[in-house]
């Protein structure tokens, strides 16, 4: 078997684009999960590939497959001293909760708290707005 290249996270949100506006529920839903995932990943990386993180224990849930790595990326952003400039960390950080929120929601209930192209519309906002701060950061 090959080894593939490099997976691009923001092939989740650009899947996630291709939803918008449609009526099928299962692709609103996925619609929803993959702009939580393409983010979340993209943020995930960026903390592992810039070594940042609050102390030993939460290096280790960062390289882990474990889902204590979701809020642990939200904390670092929200805690780590270098995103405290301009409340960036906190911003990524309310973000990533949200989206979290509306995936879990998608994922998980029967039925929503908001229409699923609401939060599709939503999620996308929320995604674009972090990966923008993540950018402001590089």
């Amino acid at each position: 078997m090959k080894q593939s290249e490099e997976f691009e996270w923001c092939e989740f949100n650009n899947l996630a684009d291709s939803y918008i506006n449609q009526s099928n529920e299962a692709k609103q839903r996925t619609g929803v999960s993959r702009y939580y995932y393409g983010t979340f990943c993209t943020t995930r990386d960026f903390l592992n590939e810039n070594d940042i993180f609050l102390n030993e224990k939460s290096k280790k849930t960062m390289h882990s497959k474990r889902s204590d790595v979701h809020g642990e990326t939200s904390k670092i952003f929200r805690k780590h001293e270098r995103f405290r400039k301009n409340n960036i960390g906190k911003t990524i950080s309310k973000e990533l909760d949200k989206l979290r929120k509306m995936r879990n929601e998608a994922d998980y209930d029967k039925i929503t708290s908001d229409s699923l192209n609401k939060m599709m519309l939503k999620s996308k906002i929320k995604s674009e707005r972090v990966l923008q701060l993540l950018d402001e950061l590089n």
